[in-house]
């Protein structure tokens, strides 16, 4: 078992081709999305997921309160521009 970054990092730039044709299942609330590995860097791997506006509104709709549509539909309801003024 690796148990650290450092291995974990060659262990997936040594497998980088190979990883970057994967899907990896992660669960949200009780749904569990597919993510698929788009990025094997040297500081991260990056996941990468499409999700439609009228897929958000139907999973919603359909009672998926704790599912990624949720999260998505709330963090675009909330999102508050920043005032110009106040960064100057």
């Amino acid at each position: 078992m690796i148990d650290n970054a450092e291995d974990l990092k060659n262990k997936a730039m040594d497998n980088k081709p190979a990883l970057k044709r994967k899907y990896i299942n992660i669960p949200i609330g009780d749904v569990e999305y597919g993510f698929k590995v788009s990025g094997i860097g040297a500081k991260a791997i990056r996941l990468e997921k499409y999700v439609k506006y009228d897929e958000i509104i139907e999973a919603v709709e359909e009672g998926n309160d704790e599912g990624l549509e949720a999260l998505i539909k709330k963090f675009i309801e909330d999102y508050e521009p920043e005032d110009e003024d106040e960064e100057e």
